[in-house]
């Protein structure tokens, strides 16, 4: 029997741990004690239409509006040694992208995205919970005078398995209702979901890890180490062993791989949450001139936004949930209650890639991170891959080799502490 260790408490951990496990792997989970990771804490879509990775010239193009206060991207000035090195590795993977008119990476992405709403529902299915996926769709609402012309662009480009389709004036006339800001045009795009309670996605994997003979350890990692045919990981507990190990520890993977010089950054999400008191029944809202996400979960409602690079343990920008609040009454949603506030980092390569597989000349070591915003999104076709490729050979995309980024011009957002 195979055993693995699976480093990293988030969605992706938790869902590689638990495939594992179901295919006869003798898995043991570590994590620390956070209970809002970035997977909690994000927006709880299936963004199965985001089929272009980011790292591309139009992304360059609108940051000049894009950047905060104007827009959600904000640059830590504080910080400049944080995120400029990983910019120009952006830079880099943004001129390599623009002399393809698709690139391997688009491809790839695709691919993986072609599957992560059927894995999604599979998921469900295991955990005995398909009430998780709520699957009408992410609506995104215009304000702007040029609403039409955004709209049918957005109508008019291939989205992969989602599609984009107009919400008639009538139906509009209904969201416009519900709503203080005027909504000028509406997308409807069906094929893509979103999960309706974060916290019961990652209870529901850990509870099936440990029903299903699964081990469970909390606590932090400090090291892992090869030796023969398997490998040795450090904790503040004591030493465990296994066959392989897998590094899904979110922004913090690089340092349980150093000679990976993985080029991660915290991409920093903010959210503020508050009671609707059942005035709120929508599918996800995205409201495209303000770069923010409402999502219902339960009782309550969540409105998500922000890109922020800085290091992984700086302290939170009370701005950026002010800018929140502020959007949330502008926009006339239901509060009822205080607001309640979280922040939280993706990890981020600069191609805007996850990394999969083994690491170069260590075949009993796995990076699984670096998946961005798409972390929910691809956590579970990322499990199911993962697992093929470790149990039947299966092959990874060649573009998403842990080993793509050379070793100099080495970026690192967090500090060298707690790591699991």
């Amino acid at each position: 029997m195979t055993s693995a260790i699976i480093i990293g408490g988030g969605v992706i951990g938790r869902a590689c741990a638990l495939s594992l496990l179901d295919r006869g792997c003798a898995v043991t989970l570590v994590a620390d004690a956070d209970p809002a990771p970035a997977s909690w804490g994000n927006a709880g879509h299936i963004a199965t239409e985001q089929v272009t990775p980011l790292a591309e010239w139009a992304t360059i193009k609108r940051l000049a509006t894009d950047l905060f206060p104007r827009g959600p991207v904000a640059l830590d000035w504080r910080r400049p040694g944080i995120w400029l090195p990983w910019s120009l590795r952006f830079l880099r993977a943004c001129a390599a992208n623009g002399l393809r008119r698709v690139s391997p990476g688009e491809t790839t992405l695709r691919d993986l995205l072609s599957d992560a709403l059927p894995a999604w529902e599979r998921l469900a299915q295991r955990l005995g919970q398909p009430e998780l996926l709520d699957k009408r769709g992410i609506v995104k609402l215009f304000e702007k005078d040029d609403a039409p012309i955004r709209a049918a662009r957005m109508i008019g480009t291939d989205w992969g398995t989602a599609r984009a389709c107009w919400i008639e004036p009538a139906e509009r006339a209904l969201i416009n209702a519900r709503f203080r800001a005027p909504i000028r045009e509406a997308v409807h795009f069906p094929g893509t979901a979103h999960v309706t309670d974060p916290r019961l996605v990652l209870d529901g994997l850990l509870a099936s890890l440990i029903a299903a003979g699964g081990q469970h350890h909390t606590g932090y990692v400090t090291g892992i180490e090869t030796h023969g045919d398997g490998v040795r990981v450090r904790t503040d507990a004591g030493v465990l062993e296994a066959d392989r190990v897998i590094v899904a520890g979110g922004v913090r993977s690089g340092l349980l791989l150093p000679d990976l010089a993985l080029p991660m950054i915290a991409e920093r999400g903010y959210h503020v949450e508050w009671d609707h008191n059942g005035e709120w029944t929508g599918p996800n809202v995205v409201f495209e001139d303000r770069a923010v996400v409402v999502t219902r979960f339960g009782s309550r409602l969540r409105a998500t936004s922000f890109v922020e690079f800085s290091a992984f343990d700086a302290p939170p920008d009370p701005r950026k949930w002010e800018h929140l609040e502020r959007h949330v009454r502008e926009m006339g949603l239901p509060v009822h209650g205080p607001f309640a506030r979280w922040h939280g980092a993706r990890p981020t390569l600069p191609d805007y890639l996850p990394a999969l597989g083994a690491l170069p000349d260590q075949p009993h070591v796995f990076a699984v991170c670096g998946h961005n915003h798409l972390g929910l999104t691809l956590a579970a076709t990322t499990a199911e891959r993962l697992t093929r490729h470790m149990l039947d050979g299966a092959p990874l995309p060649h573009t998403l080799r842990p080993g793509r980024f050379s070793k100099n011009l080495r970026c690192m957002s967090f500090p060298r502490r707690n790591v699991s």
